[in-house]
């Protein structure tokens, strides 16, 4: 320690005495040092109260959104294969209402009785068989003009006029026999058509899905189409029956459709695949990220809006009553799909699936900048608190420092610079203690001089 200036023995020991007192009261001890300023602690301590929770929530924050957008992307999948389901439904009635014109037509030319084989008629001149072969003929060819300008001008896959026991009198393409009459959309509008009620041909307006065997395709010239995915065991296609009316009878009936297997993706068709609906509609702006799929009953891909998914398998099980939201491994990257039924006449039998699948890694997309953006914000906000806190620090604790070296220049016996602390709290209070100690030892050391 410093030594106090000297003075004459009594007057020294004395004033010594009393400035050595005082200074080991309020000197820090040489042998204690600070690892650390106070200000620095003040600081850290706020830097951690600002730290703590700041990460906590930016956790909570993350789960909390990660578990957000995960199930926003399931929501947002099983609504989407609802809407492919409503653009099948909506194919299905475009396909009715092409059965309806197309029905109506042969009626009013009454092209069913023209076309049916002769049955021995007779003529009051010429040859019976003659006349009724030749009027057959031309029966027959009326139809077939009648059907091809309806299914180039319509756009689907198949037209074929039947006779009340579903066999094909007439037809756009195929060859060889043709029947409907295991068909249970035929037999359903069939049933309806006889049932005697008042509205019996209008309830024999029917549509819906059929799982048709592959020689009947065949006959509808549809094999080629069907046979370029050979996991398919059957033709699942879409059709609808409307009977040719006359009076309240009915002469035979009418029915269009489209193969939903491998229909090709051809954007110039009148009316074009079901799958090529479905993406052009519900993913018009995500070409790459999507796919919409429709399955067989055994959950094989029958029909893609990207070809290279046909014939693969989904793995997960299937909801039988409505779309459930789950992942799978499709054209090579995990895809969050989607499925709604697709059910037989009887709408109890499931006979396959239409859905869609979208990318994870797109909505990976969206997280990952919503994580960046938590990223950004909370450090901005640290840094900002960080800084804050060395600030306040600095503020609380340059008093303090002043006092420090208040006390060191009275330890050293420089009593005559003032100590002014004006910060109106205890510091200010102790700063003002400080000040009239300094003013006391000053007077108390100047009467002893005074004294020699």
């Amino acid at each position: 320690m410093a030594q106090a200036p000297c003075l004459p023995s009594g007057a020294t020991l004395s004033a010594s005495w009393i400035l050595a007192s005082v200074l080991r009261l309020i000197r820090p001890q040489a042998s204690s040092p600070m690892k650390l300023n106070i200000r620095n602690k003040l600081a850290g301590f706020a830097a951690l109260l600002i730290f703590a929770p700041l990460a906590l929530s930016a956790l909570a924050f993350v789960i909390i959104v990660s578990g957000t957008i995960d199930g926003n992307a399931r929501r947002d999948v099983e609504k989407d294969a609802r809407l492919a389901d409503r653009i099948l439904r909506s194919r299905q009635q475009t396909l009715r209402e092409v059965a309806q014109a197309t029905a109506q037509s042969v009626a009013a030319e009454n092209l069913i009785d023209s076309a049916a084989p002769p049955t021995g008629a007779s003529s009051a001149s010429g040859n019976p068989a003659q006349v009724a072969q030749q009027s057959q003929a031309s029966g027959q060819q009326k139809l077939n003009q009648l059907i091809k300008q309806r299914v180039e001008s319509s756009g689907v896959d198949f037209i074929a006029i039947l006779n009340t026991k579903g066999q094909a009198l007439a037809r756009n393409a195929g060859g060889g026999e043709g029947s409907f009459g295991d068909n249970p959309l035929f037999i359903k509008a069939k049933n309806a058509a006889e049932s005697n009620q008042p509205d019996a041909l209008l309830r024999a307006q029917v549509a819906g899905a059929v799982n048709e065997t592959p020689d009947l395709l065949k006959a509808l010239g549809l094999a080629e189409q069907f046979n370029k995915n050979v996991t398919a065991q059957v033709g699942l296609t879409i059709e609808a029956i409307a009977p040719v009316a006359s009076g309240n009878r009915a002469l035979g009936y009418v029915v269009a459709g489209q193969l939903v297997n491998n229909a090709p993706q051809d954007e110039n068709r009148p009316l074009t695949a079901l799958t090529r609906e479905v993406k052009q509609t519900l993913y018009r702006d995500l070409q790459e990220v999507a796919v919409s799929l429709v399955l067989a009953k055994d959950r094989k891909v029958i029909s893609a809006s990207d070809p290279k998914a046909l014939g693969l398998a989904i793995q997960s099980e299937l909801a039988a009553d409505k779309p459930t939201a789950v992942s799978n491994n499709l054209l090579g990257g995990s895809y969050k799909t989607a499925f709604a039924p697709i059910k037989a006449p009887d709408d109890v039998t499931i006979i396959g699936y239409v859905g869609v699948g979208v990318r994870e890694s797109y909505f990976s997309q969206v997280f990952n900048t919503t994580l960046l953006i938590i990223a950004i914000v909370t450090g901005v906000s640290l840094v900002l608190g960080i800084g804050a806190a060395f600030f306040l620090a600095q503020r609380l604790t340059s008093p303090i420092l002043q006092l420090t070296e208040a006390a060191n220049r009275i330890s050293l016996g420089e009593l005559d610079e003032p100590i002014a602390v004006a910060t109106g709290d205890e510091i200010g209070e102790l700063g003002e203690s400080l000040e009239r100690m300094r003013i006391s030892l000053k007077q108390a050391i100047e009467r002893l001089r005074s004294r020699r």
